[in-house]
């Protein structure tokens, strides 16, 4: 085993070969056909074309049509790393971008583009993390898998069927790394230090469909319960009642960890949060949109439907709720709680899609203390801690065959930064992706 001290990273090489894998707009729908797969091919031969020892070093393989599976077999299978990023981004159009979305344009010292942070960063930092290490003669010390998803935005089968397979082939992974967390001096209020969080756990998601249905008639003459009135009441009754806030495991941990950095008396109630959980959660939720969602499920209409002339009452008026699930509550628990709170029996209920929240990942052992230290060395002076992730990955599905699956994205986010994720003229600082290149090389060279 060839171990190296510090791996040379070409940083101009890595932004050229990031530039070009923006330029080819790998986006999902729902539903295949609306999906243009021949992008997916091309970048799949970009991968191929830019990264040869990549290609001449590891099994390849292409998993429900267009996810890629690599397998850097070593020798030593049990316990593997499994690194994971999607190809597939959300789409985009010209207007209000500086530079075109699908540009890959290279400017003020970043490199612009849909994906540049979710979630092609990653996918190009594991890559030229590889082919730096395969350049150097570096072997890990136990086999890789780099797991690309093709439909991960769509909450599509690529990473089920990647799940399934590996289940079948009894490989267990020792620790999994997907998109998530990152790292901040700004992302917890009251704390000036910077903090790196690595998800432990996501919420659940339940797409909940409301409908309801009337006679319809003529808008002239409207009755009592028109279904829009009704399904509006529906609606208001769900935003007014609120699901209880209360803190999870991933939370406490979060708080724990920063009040030790936090001043004054906010500090001293962070860094008691055993003991004043209670007072804290009923708190935390005013703080903002995310500390709201990190303590509760949360419930919002996003899909409203009705009739479809201006002058004609709605025989069927419909809602989604986007509903995000809470650790510790349950997708069934969920609409029980929805059908009680809109008091109607009338008004009908269907899940469209659901998964349950993920397992809280260990942080007890020397899987989790491995991690924090490398995110540490990547990130001097960090707080190293776990939180909840409130949206969804593809790692909820690889927690079915690991108890170590965590999120994190290797770059340094600020706000502004974060709220360029699948919003206009998102782009990663060239400095983040080679915070990404070294996070990786890292892992993988000194994993044990």
């Amino acid at each position: 085993m060839t171990l190296v001290t510090e791996m040379a990273i070409d940083t101009a090489r890595a932004v050229e070969h990031f530039a070009a894998m923006l330029r080819v707009p790998t986006v999902s729908t729902r539903g295949d056909a609306n999906t243009d797969w021949t992008f997916f091919a091309r970048f799949r031969s970009l991968v191929d074309e830019l990264y040869p020892l990549v290609r001449e070093n590891l099994d390849k393989e292409i998993i429900a049509s267009h996810s890629l599976v690599y397998h850097w077999d070593v020798g030593v299978p049990d316990k593997p790393i499994v690194l994971m990023a999607h190809q597939d981004v959300v789409p985009a159009h010209d207007e209000g971008w500086t530079h075109p979305p699908f540009g890959g344009v290279v400017a003020d010292d970043a490199v612009w583009g849909r994906g540049a942070i979710d979630d092609k960063g990653v996918l190009v930092s594991i890559l030229e993390a590889v082919e730096g290490l395969l350049r150097s003669g570096v072997v890990p010390a136990r086999d890789v898998y780099l797991v690309f998803g093709h439909n991960e935005e769509v909450g599509g089968d690529g990473i089920p069927q990647v799940v399934h397979t590996f289940r079948e082939r009894g490989i267990v992974p020792g620790v999994v790394i997907d998109e998530g967390g990152g790292v901040a001096g700004d992302a917890f209020p009251g704390v000036d230090a910077t903090l790196a969080v690595l998800g432990t756990a996501e919420k659940g998601i339940l797409d909940l469909q409301l409908t309801a249905k009337d006679p319809g008639g003529h808008a002239s003459m409207p009755g009592r319960k028109t279904a829009t009135a009704r399904l509006a009441r529906a609606i208001t009754r769900v935003d007014h009642h609120k699901f209880p806030a209360r803190l999870t495991e991933p939370t406490v941990d979060l708080l724990t960890n920063v009040g030790v950095h936090a001043k004054g008396p906010l500090g001293t109630v962070l860094s008691r949060t055993d003991t004043f959980g209670p007072l804290l959660a009923r708190v935390l939720p005013s703080a903002g949109a995310l500390m709201n969602a990190m303590c509760r499920t949360t419930a919002v209409a996003t899909v409203l439907e009705g009739s479809a002339a201006n002058n004609v009452m709605a025989e069927t008026a419909r809602a989604v709720l986007d509903i995000r699930i809470l650790p510790g509550d349950t997708v069934n628990g969920t609409v029980e709680r929805i059908r009680k709170t809109i008091r109607d029996n009338d008004i009908q209920l269907d899940i469209l899609g659901s998964t349950e929240p993920s397992p809280v990942s260990r942080t007890d052992d020397e899987v989790f203390a491995r991690l924090r230290q490398v995110v540490a060395d990547t990130f001097p002076g960090a707080i190293v801690s776990p939180f909840l992730l409130v949206g969804a990955t593809d790692a909820r599905h690889m927690a079915r065959i690991s108890e170590y699956v965590y999120r994190f994205y290797p770059f340094e986010l600020d706000a502004r930064s974060r709220a360029l994720i699948h919003s206009t003229d998102e782009r990663l600082s060239i400095a983040g992706l080679r915070n990404g290149i070294e996070f990786f090389s890292r892992l993988i060279r000194d994993w044990r």
